[in-house]
Formats: C-alpha cells, structure tokens, sequence
C-alpha cells in the first residue's frame, strides 16, 4: 500500500460543464450524492436548501445526468420548533436550519430514495441559529454544530419525509457559553471543542453503506481553527425499505453508537472525504482536501489529496494531485466514475475529478492513473 503512488501517477485533463450549476440555479455545497438504481438510471441530488433549490437528477452517466424536477420536503426547514417535525437532535436540542443532501440509496427492491443529508444550526435559523458563542446570524469560525439526518422518498425523490438523526459526535452540540435549551445539561467546555458529525459522502459495497464524516475542531479561547479528522461509521445494506442504525468505528471495531458514540479518526487533518474502490488495483481510493490548524480563515487548503487503503480503515500518507506542475484541486473533491455501467462508487483508471467551492457550478475534469 505505501508504495502505490510511487508507481502511479494521476494526471488531470480537460474540463467539461456538468448539469450541476447555477444558471440552472442549482448552487452545490458538498460532493454530489449520486446512486445508480436496478435498472441502471443513475440518480443524484444536488443543491441545499437556503439558495436556489435542490434537484433531481437522472441520467445514463455523469456525462448525460440532467435535472429531472426540483425536490420538494415535507417537512418544514430553518427555524426551531418548525423544522424536521420538532424531532431533537439526540442531545435534546430543537434542530434548526438546512440541509445539504450528500449521501443517496435507492432499496433494490421496494425502490424507495433514501437521503443522508448535512445540517448545521446556525446557517437559515431564522433568528434561532446558534454558534459556540451563541446565537448568530453568521456562526463565528464556522463554528455551528453538525449532525446528519436521514429522509425518505417513495416517488423518485418528488417528495420526500424526515425520518431521524442518524449521526451526531460524541460530545453535545452546544458550549457552556450558550445552551439553546437553557436547562441542566453540560455543554462542551471553552477551549477546543468539537462541531459534530458531519461534512460527509456515503460509499458503498455489497454488504454495507459507510458514512465517511468529519469532526472538526476550534479552539475557543484563541480563536483559531483547531483541524479536523475523518471517521467512519455503518449501516449493513437492507431491501425492505427499512434503513437500520449506523454503527461508529472505534479503537479498532464498528461498536460505538451512530449518535453521541464515540469514534476513533481513520485519517488526520483531512476535509469532506469521499471514498471509491479501484476495480483495476483491488484498492480503495479516498479524495479530500487538507486542513490547516493554527487559523482563523482559509483552513481547507482548496486541493486534491489522495489516499489507498486496502480495508476501509488503514490509509496512507496523502498524496497532492498536480496538474502542469501546480496544486490542483477546489474545496469540494470527488472521484467519480466516467461511462454508464460502473456503481458511483466503482472506478477504472481513467474517471473525473469533479470540483466545486460553496455554492459554485460542479466541474468535471478528466483524470487518469498512469503507470510511472
């Protein structure tokens, strides 16, 4: 494993537009959720929900993936004690705000959408966003709290319900400077905290659906970004139309809780990780971006990173993507797979780099593992 990226090399082509862009006022935030189906359709989402709207997409491939309609929720997003049906994060707290789809499965058999989407409690509150310091308009440091959530779809992703949350950090979502509930419990201490599960993509293999994840963290009393590491957790794959519980990985087991478990990281100072496995290698490739600590600003370093593992848990060193001798890369990266007979999570040799910042158009640049 070591030695992978000192007998290949990646090189970057052409770039090419995708379906994914704000003249079609899409405007994507994260890795572009994407689910081929029985039937070979392959399916994605893209969007959030406080700028544009989020879409549907069908297509054959990557290449032909075009918005089919706009999703429709219902359930009410943005202020608490209207939004996702006053269903609490497991901490207790009233959710609040949007979400940003970045997982989809579509059940074989009943044929019913599943959404693992990202929330955030200070962006769209609505007057009820908090940070770490308190309630907010703009959270200070991005210093809101994640969790990931979970909705359903049984009309091709028309309409869509809110099921549970069904990943949060191991410590609570709030500090002892600002508890939304204003009760007893304990929220994390000034000095580093940690902003919960989220900043995520989901893979996939026969057996299972993972949760790749970021835990990111501040420091409070500095005012400077902390970093932030990559976890993992599972679910074993169903075809009744049921999701089950995730399951966290820890000091060497998946055996933690999804929610308020604890997590052992698989990669360090790691941003929004997505995972692939490499058909032609028997190897799993993971693109992401770096993150600076020490910081107040500008903590993802905007390039490419890659790693290989030969279990899902076990990572090398990273590897920086050039291309014409330069950092290449934006804030959001994914290795997605090119033609119209491969899983999203499955690739070939040659696949594209599709890049996107907040809110930007996703392109999709051609990429190639060449043999040193």
């Amino acid at each position: 494993m070591p030695d992978f990226f000192s007998r290949f090399r990646v090189e970057v082509g052409e770039c090419h537009p995708t379906a994914m862009n704000n003249a079609g006022d899409i405007y994507q935030d994260g890795t572009t959720p994407l689910w081929r189906d029985t039937d070979g359709a392959l399916w994605g989402m893209s969007g959030h929900s406080h700028m544009g709207h989020i879409a549907m997409l069908r297509g054959r491939c990557l290449e032909d993936l075009q918005e089919v309609y706009p999703i429709q929720t219902q359930f009410a997003v943005g202020k608490a004690g209207d939004a996702f049906d006053g269903v609490r994060y497991p901490e207790g707290i009233l959710p609040r705000g949007s979400i940003w789809p970045f997982g989809l499965y579509i059940c074989p058999v009943t044929h019913r959408f599943f959404c693992f989407f990202h929330n955030e409690t200070a962006w769209n509150g609505h007057g009820t966003g908090y940070d770490a310091w308190g309630l907010c308009e703009t959270p200070k440091l991005d210093t809101d709290f994640r969790h990931i959530g979970l909705m359903h779809s049984d009309d091709e992703g028309r309409h869509w319900q809110f099921d549970r949350w069904v990943l949060t950090g191991e410590t609570v979502g709030f500090t002892e400077k600002y508890n939304p509930n204003g009760d007893g419990t304990i929220g994390q201490p000034t000095g580093v905290i940690r902003l919960g599960s989220g900043d995520f993509s989901l893979f996939a293999d026969e057996e299972f659906l993972y949760l790749f994840y970021n835990v990111l963290r501040v420091d409070m009393t500095a005012e400077c970004w902390h970093g932030g590491d990559v976890f993992v957790a599972r679910t074993r794959r169903r075809t009744d139309g049921v999701m089950g519980d995730f399951v966290k990985y820890y000091e060497g087991a998946f055996c933690e809780a999804g929610n308020l478990g604890k997590e052992t990281p698989i990669a360090t100072d790691s941003w929004h990780p997505r995972v692939v496995y490499l058909k032609n290698h028997h190897r799993y490739l993971m693109s992401s971006c770096a993150l600076r600590a020490g910081v107040k600003r500008g903590v993802v370093e905007d390039v490419i990173q890659l790693r290989v593992s030969d279990d899902l848990l076990h990572w090398s060193e990273p590897i920086r993507v050039t291309k014409d001798g330069r950092p290449f890369g934006n804030h959001y990266c994914a290795v997605i797979p090119k033609g119209s007979e491969l899983s999203p999570f499955v690739c070939d040799d040659r696949f594209y780099f599709c890049l996107n910042h907040n809110g930007t158009d996703v392109l999709a640049w051609d990429a190639e593992l060449v043999q040193q």
